[in-house]
């Protein structure tokens, strides 16, 4: 078997620079440096190269051996990258362990454990990270994603390569069963990436599958344009000027697009083609350019740059307070340099050429399963958090009465023995309809049946809304037994009540499965005939999946309007938003809660507030605001006595709405009539 290819090994300087380059992007784009908006495309420009490379190597082996040594492939690519990769990850939560919250040691233990295992992209994916917008909670193990993508690539990229040629070779030659199965690989995953991109974001963002095409675009270059000179020296360093523009451009070209990968990656994909292909021609000034050596030594150090970077950058915001002033930011970046450059000299370098190692894969690969083992065991031990309460419990909310409000002698200064729900189990402590399955995800179209109180009473309510709404049912349901009332829930996450086209962050897309939902939702309760429809919505939210007030309020009253049979409609005022997750910010100020405090004046949007009151009264319905109850005049405590008062920003707890039983009982009664009282 044959594939013509150049022997030539030769360093290209060029790709150095390259390198040099897309690590630079991607740091001053995490960095916040004005212009530079799009600089995530640094990473594509990565993936480009390293499908040419990888392709070249195993393509020059095939056509010297005709064969392809696994476990030597696996072997170098283990030297190479592992020692880095484990090291930061390990100083990553060890610092994370000094400037961190404590409850948030045990999420970001989670992303350590999946970054060794290079299977944090999909860990990302699965928790719908939004890697294009705004960084604030953002884990210091997120610039991990690509590195799984490159792993999980080096992985299946020999494989494919063999069963192409031990399929195809029968019908043709060796490259161009190679050249089949590239190109097959790079339509097929650009067609994916361009639907999933349209529909679920954070996946195609951090899939393999869909970012398959940006390795096999690097590997075509490889296959194709491997030291041929096909065209002249002008034609291909136009090319090449061409590409560097393209790239140069692209940070700009694409910032604020959100909907990436998609078609929108060809963009940097192309120029960075360009860029392999024009030095694949031939060497010429823009060669010498990209072979500067300055670019060139960020180039050598460029994976180290990209491991630490980000952590760095992170971690000493969170160590500070918050954001870097930018004289911070350039030392945080020159501290980046300095560490990539004791990593690479001490670890990356000593390591990739260790006589030991190299003799005998095996020995790689033991010492790949040791390292591994051993740092995700030392995160596992650094994860531990330490008490999060105080041993001094504080007075039983439960003793006072929530109809009376909540003033700030009821407010708890501290985090008590006897919490409820504890910081540690708030993120899980969700209503039952979450674990019934009668609350709608994200990705759900159906309307659930479920159906709580007395099943057989002529009497229905219903509760309506997103998760806003659903945080009510806990005390509702009480309500409904304790009056004989048949209660129908029907909430799903992120999808308001009224008649709006939403755009949601979770998929980074307009929410059609909400819009689906929603018409779904009002038919079945209409068919219910309830005597009330209790409606609930998250309206206090910030950002792109915030509606506009005026299409709300249109919203609204199309909503009205469907539901004009119903006898009483009720609204729920939305609840207060918080800064940042409260509990996590009560972890780390056991002494001092009311610093977690929510401000009444961000937290609320009163203007929005009276005017949706007006509006849900102009129809004939009734308003219910409770946050008088868990609010002062300027602030809104994070423990009541002993109760939670927020699951995570937004969220009330279980125990605090079921707190609050008496006075949303007391609307309930009064939206009913006198005739239903019992």
């Amino acid at each position: 078997m044959q594939v013509r290819q150049p022997r030539s090994t030769s360093f290209r300087s060029d790709i150095e620079g390259m390198r040099g380059l897309a690590v630079t992007m991607v740091v001053l784009y995490h960095a916040g440096v004005p212009g530079l908006d799009g600089g995530f495309v640094g990473v594509d420009v990565f993936f480009v190269i390293s499908g040419f490379l990888i392709t070249r190597l195993l393509t020059r082996e095939l056509a010297d051996t005709g064969r392809i040594s696994l476990a030597t492939f696996y072997a170098r690519r283990i030297r190479r990258l592992l020692p880095a990769a484990a090291l930061v990850a390990v100083a990553t939560f060890a610092l994370a362990r000094l400037v961190m919250p404590p409850l948030s040691l045990l999420d970001l233990r989670r992303d350590a454990l999946a970054t060794l295992a290079y299977v944090s992209n999909y860990w990302f994916a699965v928790r719908n990270t939004d890697y294009l917008q705004d960084h604030l909670g953002a884990s210091p193990y997120q610039q991990y994603w690509s590195l799984a993508v490159e792993e999980q690539f080096y992985l299946l990229w020999p494989a494919l390569l063999i069963v192409a040629t031990l399929l195809l070779r029968r019908f043709m030659s060796v490259r161009s069963a190679v050249l089949v199965a590239v190109g097959t690989v790079l339509v097929a995953s650009f067609a994916l990436c361009v639907v999933v991109t349209a529909n679920a974001q954070p996946w195609a963002f951090f899939g393999l599958p869909t970012r398959a095409w940006e390795l096999a675009a690097g590997g075509l270059v490889a296959l194709t344009l491997g030291g041929a000179r096909t065209v002249s020296r002008p034609v291909a360093q136009g090319l090449g000027v061409l590409g560097l523009l393209v790239v140069l451009v692209a940070p700009s070209l694409l910032a604020g697009h959100l909907d990436f990968p998609g078609w929108a990656a060809a963009v940097p994909v192309a120029g960075a083609v360009a860029l392999l292909a024009s030095g694949s021609l031939g060497r010429g000034p823009l060669q010498a350019v990209l072979g500067w050596r300055g670019l060139t030594a960020l180039g050598g150090l460029s994976y180290s740059i990209y491991l630490w970077h980000w952590p760095l950058l992170l971690l000493t915001g969170a160590g500070r307070g918050g954001a870097l002033s930018w004289p911070a930011r350039v030392g945080v970046l020159a501290g980046t340099v300095l560490a990539a450059w004791l990593t690479y000299r001490f670890v990356e370098q000593p390591l990739r050429h260790q006589a030991w190692l190299s003799l005998r894969p095996r020995r790689t690969v033991g010492f790949a399963a040791l390292s591994t083992v051993g740092a995700a065991g030392l995160a596992l031990v650094l994860a531990v958090p330490p008490a999060l309460h105080l041993d001094r419990p504080a007075q039983a909310a439960a003793a006072a009465r929530a109809d009376t409000g909540a003033p700030p002698d009821r407010w708890t200064t501290y985090v008590p023995a006897n919490l409820t729900p504890s910081l540690r189990a708030a993120g899980d402590d969700f209503p039952v309809v979450f674990r019934d399955g009668c609350h709608s995800d994200f990705r759900d179209v159906e309307v659930h049946s479920c159906v709580y109180g007395r099943a057989d009473s002529p009497h229905t309510i219903v509760l309506f809304g997103d998760s806003h709404a659903a945080q009510w049912f806990p005390p509702l349901r009480a309500i409904a037994e304790a009056r004989g009332l048949r209660l129908v829930s029907l909430t799903k996450s992120g999808c308001p009540t009224a008649e709006v086209d939403k755009y949601t962050s979770f998929f980074a897309r307009d929410y059609w499965e909400c819009t689906e939902w929603r018409h779904r939702a009002l038919d079945r309760i209409v068919a219910e005939r309830p005597e009330l429809v209790l409606v609930a919505n998250g309206t206090n939210a910030t950002g792109r999946d915030r509606v506009p007030d005026d299409q709300w309020f249109a919203g609204m009253n199309t909503m009205f309007d469907r539901l004009r049979s119903v006898p009483d409609v009720t609204v729920l005022a939305d609840t207060p938003y918080a800064d940042g997750d409260v509990p996590v910010c009560l972890s780390d100020r056991l002494t001092d809660a009311l610093t977690c405090a929510v401000r009444r004046s961000s937290g609320i949007n009163l203007p929005f507030t009276r005017a949706e009151a007006a509006l849900v009264r102009q129809r004939g319905g009734h308003y219910l605001d409770l946050n008088d109850h868990i609010c002062g005049p300027q602030v809104c405590p994070a423990i009541i006595g002993n109760i939670l008062v927020y699951i995570d920003r937004h969220h009330l707890s279980p125990q605090i709405t079921t707190w609050l039983r008496a006075p949303l009982e007391q609307g309930v009664v009064a939206a009913l009539g006198p005739a239903d009282r019992r």
